[in-house]
């Protein structure tokens, strides 16, 4: 067998020292700053939460005003780095670019306040935003949003988006609905305890949504929108709405549905200040 020469061994011995620092910056930095190690994590840092953010988030957020301290504590660490995080590509001219984030970014938050996994890694890679109703090469038809699970990319209509708010209380609400979509590709992709408490409460909810009898209520209900018989994915979405805009009402119309979606998301809009 062929010996190394003293310089191939120094050029071993220099890649085994890269690797060895490369393992231990990536472990060190995933343990301390609870993200994965990339390129594009480490160039982008979480930019801290400013006054200006916390006066806009309190004036557009209704539920926000129920939270205890250390839930807005939780809420604002994780708005901040979804806002910081995820990459924003806007199309046209859009003006207030920094708000039309912060709704996408609270709405991604609101539905995994009582979730450990809020960052949507595996399914949310870019947010596309448009100044309103675009046309959808996908689906060959005009939105105002959607979800593409395959490339993991929500788009919206910012203009819809900003209404969705506006009315804090109507249930309709652009950003919880997509991302709503996104959270059962993300729950269906997951191996983690909340993941897997989300699939059996999607897998009740599906059995109810299929029964005839639940059916018959729905349609004599004009709680839920009429979107909300589309098929089960849309019925996710628009009770997601729901949920989280009007829940005094949700509990009182649907009690039994109500409390299963709170033991997915392990967070009760109603109570959100009392233990889940």
């Amino acid at each position: 067998m062929e010996q190394l020469t003293e310089t191939q061994k120094q050029i071993l011995a220099v890649f085994l020292a890269v690797g060895l620092l490369y393992v231990f910056v990536k472990i060190a930095y995933e343990h301390f700053v609870k993200e994965r190690f990339t390129v594009f994590n480490v160039l982008h840092p979480v930019r801290r939460i400013s006054s200006t953010d916390r006066i806009f988030i309190a004036s557009f957020l209704l539920p926000y005003e129920n939270f205890s301290v250390d839930q807005r504590r939780v809420f604002l660490r994780r708005f901040a780095w979804f806002k910081s995080k995820k990459p924003f590509v806007f199309y046209g001219d859009i003006q207030n670019r920094d708000h039309i984030k912060s709704y996408v970014a609270a709405s991604a938050i609101l539905l995994t306040m009582g979730m450990g996994n809020f960052r949507f890694e595996r399914s949310i890679s870019r947010i596309i935003i448009y100044p309103n109703k675009y046309y959808s090469k996908i689906a060959r038809n005009h939105h105002v949003g959607e979800y593409n699970p395959n490339l993991k990319i929500l788009v919206f209509s910012a203009e819809d988006l900003e209404k969705g708010f506006t009315i804090p209380n109507d249930n309709v609400n652009l950003g919880i609905h997509e991302v709503a979509h996104a959270l059962m590709f993300e729950a269906g992709k997951s191996s983690t305890w909340d993941a897997k408490r989300f699939r059996v409460g999607l897998i009740k909810l599906r059995k109810m949504f299929d029964e005839p009898e639940f059916q018959d209520r729905l349609s004599h209900s004009d709680y839920f929108r009429e979107y909300a018989k589309t098929n089960f994915v849309e019925f996710f979405a628009v009770m997601a709405e729901n949920y989280v805009e009007s829940p005094q009402i949700f509990k009182k119309t649907f009690p039994g549905l109500f409390d299963t979606v709170r033991r997915m998301l392990n967070f009760d809009f109603d109570a959100p200040a009392q233990p889940s």
